[in-house]
């Protein structure tokens, strides 16, 4: 009898003390799995990458910690509420991630994948999106994204393309890259059965006034032309300044000539003035030559040489005004 309560005393205590030593190990198993998570999470979060999971069956993506620090409040709070990033994806990026969601539940792993992250009212965030589907038997794949802020980088190309393609002075373009962009529409099947026109302007007696007033006063006179081509012809438009005082304007499907002589009047109109500096009053204008595409040429070279007799038919005609080029022997004013 003394003999089978020992054993059971001595089997209780055993398996309580099994119970406490599995237990221990249980909580720092779990306990090792936070740190563990914790550190991936910092790690990720250094590296300007936020982790998620993404439910296919829910259509509900399950943030991580890293997302706060990589993105703040506000993209942690709406994807808490939502469950997708729909609602702080930028607008004009809305279609292209709906698509990219569309290829993840369809089972398809993403490779940065950019689009942009609408972080207030005013300004928004370059992301890249990397997914990776893990495939269980009986089950249907786990999804694992890695969402990055690539906003700096994104900026600072943009910063180095702007300052490759632009001209320091006014910003337009600068003559290769005008030259680059007028080749690709020409080359452009959208392009191929419309009219378009190719407008030199050229500001009328700009040494002179160099030399009389110096080089201050005419950058303020070539700026102004600028800022005056901004406002007469369209953003879609391509605007350059080609040369010291020389500019041109692709007009892209303008539909008949008569619209690029119009806008062409209107900008000499409108660039007409007089600048005085020192009480000294300088009248200033330029002079517009057009070809137009496909009638005067095909290519650039071809339209920017009958455009430029043009010009000089503007220039021999009392300047301020615009000529349209006609053919190989003649340029009529406009």
């Amino acid at each position: 009898m003394f003999f089978s309560q020992s054993f059971l005393f001595f089997g209780c205590c055993f398996t309580g003390i099994l119970f406490v030593v599995f237990f221990t190990l249980f909580m720092r198993s779990k306990q090792q799995e936070k740190i563990d998570s914790a550190c991936i999470n910092i790690l990720f979060a250094q590296a300007g990458k936020a982790v998620f999971y993404f439910d296919i069956s829910k259509g509900k993506i399950i943030p991580t910690k890293s997302f706060e620090i990589v993105f703040g409040d506000k993209v942690l709070s709406a994807l808490n509420i939502y469950d997708d990033f729909t609602h702080v994806v930028f607008h004009d990026d809305t279609e292209a991630y709906k698509e990219t969601v569309r290829k993840i539940c369809s089972g398809n792993d993403i490779r940065n994948f950019k689009f942009r992250i609408a972080v207030d009212d005013c300004n928004e965030i370059w992301c890249s999106l990397t997914t990776m589907s893990i495939h269980k038997k009986y089950r249907k794949p786990i999804v694992i994204g890695a969402l990055e802020n690539i906003d700096r980088q994104v900026r600072e190309e943009e910063q180095l393309r702007f300052k490759a393609e632009r001209d320091p002075l006014t910003k337009l373009y600068n003559k290769i890259t005008s030259e680059m962009l007028v080749t690709a529409t020409l080359l452009d099947r959208k392009y191929k059965n419309t009219v378009n026109a190719l407008l030199m302007i050229d500001i009328d007696n700009l040494k002179q006034i160099n030399d009389m007033l110096g080089h201050i006063a005419g950058d303020k006179i070539i700026t102004r032309l600028a800022d005056c081509i901004r406002m007469v012809f369209r953003e879609s438009d391509i605007q350059g300044r080609v040369g010291g005082d020389e500019f041109i304007v692709f007009m892209k499907d303008i539909t008949t000539k008569a619209n690029a002589v119009k806008k062409a009047q209107k900008l000499c109109g409108l660039y007409k003035s007089v600048f005085e500096q020192n009480k000294i009053p300088l009248e200033f204008s330029c002079s517009i030559g057009i070809s137009v595409y496909p009638d005067d040429g095909t290519t650039f070279h071809a339209l920017y040489a009958c455009a430029d007799r043009a010009l000089y038919a503007a220039k021999d005609g009392g300047k301020n005004q615009c000529a349209l080029y006609i053919d190989d022997c003649r340029a009529e004013r406009a």
